[in-house]
């Protein structure tokens, strides 16, 4: 075994008793959970392997697509006021064992592709997973699969497809005859790397994952909204299940006034911060950067919202991008992440404590001792919210030595619609993205150390 590989697991058993040596929050019920049942049992569906799946008609995918247009979209900060429709040219998202589970969907408005929502194939599976709005994002995608296509220089035929690693972890297989390769083109800070190697080293592993994905409630889920999908006279759709709810910051929007709004140095602004930025500067921080990062948005975002009380959490003289990496880099400096990243939300929590103790300003985690349920979780996203606060999440999900399957990221809104969709809005690397609740809520429960939810006040 690698000396490394000693030292995470030797972290992983940390990270247990850390969780019954410190104060009740959701991450720690969530860390003695998962430790304790990082799969699901077998019973949880009728299989969890994705080759024998039902696949979802395409006009029942359409009803569930055509759901979250009419409701999520139509209010959200990017595309409301947009006239949307889904395009019919589905893209296949697969397994790493070639199984189909989910289509990425371009979404139009006037015949222009201006972003897409993945949704699911399968009638077990989750609905939906994500929606990314940017001009042009599928077409590009596609271009890439061709051009990846070339980096194989071999007679045998080539092909290539979209690998799907929930919950937007989009990576390019290309197969040769008997040879995958495969790059990773969803993460930012290595975007169209060959990840070819940690993938086959680690595919069973990373298999398991989908266990996740078929269970009972996610299929009762589905058959709600198209059985509740009723057509209105103008061809809308919509339907009653619960109550509605848009809960989200006071400058959640994007741009000049809105959610810490970094000027970027190209023009325009960022959603956020990006670890990125320290792209050859520190290659540590470019690393291990995502949890100073969603540190450096909720201490930003709390100077501007209230100054009188918190205005001292920033101290550079302007939100230009250089002046925001000094930010960074105080948040850094004073969180320490290991040599993984920050991946305890207690010790977050703390150390923004602290850095907020240095500025003499009063800061404090609100913690919850409730458990680690999906409205319990969401219902804390919302106290956050409510209060104006920004909130860090952790998604702990692993199965390689990859490390950007640990994440933090920055919750700015929480919708649910009548057919119960849940979506949250995040920064992430300096992006807007939509991740449905109920996988990211999966990615927290089910990784292996204390993940979770953070907000301050």
């Amino acid at each position: 075994m690698k000396k490394h590989k000693k030292i995470i697991y030797l972290i992983f058993i940390i990270s247990f008793f850390y969780t019954f040596l410190s104060a009740t929050t959701f991450s720690q019920i969530h860390a003695t959970e998962s430790i304790e049942n990082v799969y699901p049992n077998d019973n949880d569906t009728n299989s969890n392997m994705l080759k024998d799946a039902k696949l979802l008609d395409k006009k029942d995918v359409m009803k569930v697509i055509d759901t979250n247009i009419q409701n999520y979209l139509r209010t959200d900060i990017q595309t409301e006021g947009k006239n949307i429709i889904a395009s019919k040219d589905f893209v296949p998202l697969y397994d790493f064992e070639d199984s189909l589970f989910a289509y990425m969907v371009p979404l139009l408005e006037n015949g222009k592709e201006i972003g897409y929502i993945t949704v699911g194939a399968i009638e077990d599976g989750y609905a939906t997973y994500e929606i990314f709005i940017e001009d042009d994002v599928v077409n590009n995608i596609l271009s890439k699969m061709k051009q990846k296509e070339q980096t194989l220089q071999t007679e045998s035929p080539m092909s290539s497809q979209l690998v799907f690693l929930p919950p937007f972890q989009y990576i390019i297989k290309v197969t040769a005859g008997n040879t995958e390769k495969y790059f990773d083109i969803s993460n930012p800070l290595h975007r169209d790397q060959d990840i070819s190697d940690m993938i086959n080293k680690n595919k069973n592993d990373l298999q398991k994952y989908y266990q996740r994905i078929r269970t009972t409630e996610n299929k009762k889920h589905i058959q709600k909204i198209i059985e509740n999908t009723q057509s209105n006279a103008d061809g809308s759709n919509f339907s009653l299940a619960v109550t509605a709810e848009d809960v989200r910051l006071q400058r959640e929007s994007w741009g000049k006034n809105g959610f810490v709004p970094v000027i970027k140095e190209e023009g325009g602004y960022s959603y956020g911060g990006d670890q990125g930025w320290w792209k050859n500067i520190d290659n540590e921080k470019f690393n291990r950067g995502c949890g100073p990062v969603a540190a450096a948005n909720i201490t930003s975002y709390l100077a501007e919202a209230n100054p009188s009380k918190y205005g001292r959490l920033y101290s550079p003289a302007s939100m230009s991008q250089n002046d925001f990496l000094r930010h960074m880099d105080a948040l850094y400096d004073a969180i320490k992440p290991g040599f993984i990243g920050e991946v305890f939300v207690m010790h977050f929590k703390d150390a923004v404590e602290n850095y907020a103790r240095n500025k003499n300003v009063t800061l404090s985690g609100v913690i919850s001792d409730a458990a680690f349920t999906l409205d319990n979780t969401a219902n804390y996203i919302k106290d956050g919210l409510r209060a104006n606060s920004p909130v860090a999440t952790l998604n702990t999900k692993k199965f390689s030595d990859y490390y950007y399957e640990w994440h933090w990221m920055t919750i700015t809104k929480y919708y649910r619609d009548t057919s119960d969709n849940r979506w949250i809005a995040v920064s992430t690397w300096g992006e807007r993205r939509g991740i449905d609740y109920r996988v990211h809520f999966d990615a927290m429960k089910w990784g292996w150390v204390d993940g979770g939810l953070m907000y301050f006040k």
